[in-house]
């Protein structure tokens, strides 16, 4: 499969507008492991960098914007500003659907989750 296509398939399947309703936090964290992979893999540079350092057995989250080290300390800081990062953009997603007022300002799959849970 090629990449794009997997990464707009997957991309479909886990947007938080669309997920569940008790499973907003997990397809938003799922969404995002999904756009920092396909930004790696669509980028030849980044995918060798990326491949360079699986074979070294850096198992962590690999984010494609930022080159990392082995040392251990600026993998557990690289970690650590990966988690705030993700954090931060959850309690945003968070903030801009909890402002949304009415019908006529939710997203289409919004409104069709709240049109399936009234039947």
């Amino acid at each position: 499969m090629d990449i794009k296509s997997a990464y707009k398939q997957l991309a479909r399947k886990y947007h938080p507008d669309v997920s569940p309703p008790g499973r907003v936090e997990e397809y938003t964290k799922r969404f995002i492991q999904v756009q920092e992979a396909y930004e790696t893999l669509s980028d030849p540079s980044r995918k060798i960098m990326y491949d360079r350092d699986m074979a070294r057995g850096i198992h962590l989250a690999f984010n494609a914007r930022k080159r990392y080290n082995c040392s251990d300390n600026q993998v557990s800081e690289q970690k650590g500003e990966w988690k705030s990062r993700w954090q931060s953009q959850l309690s945003g997603l968070k903030r801009r659907s909890e402002s949304k007022d009415g019908a006529e300002n939710m997203s289409w799959a919004a409104r069709m989750r709240q049109q399936r849970e009234e039947l």
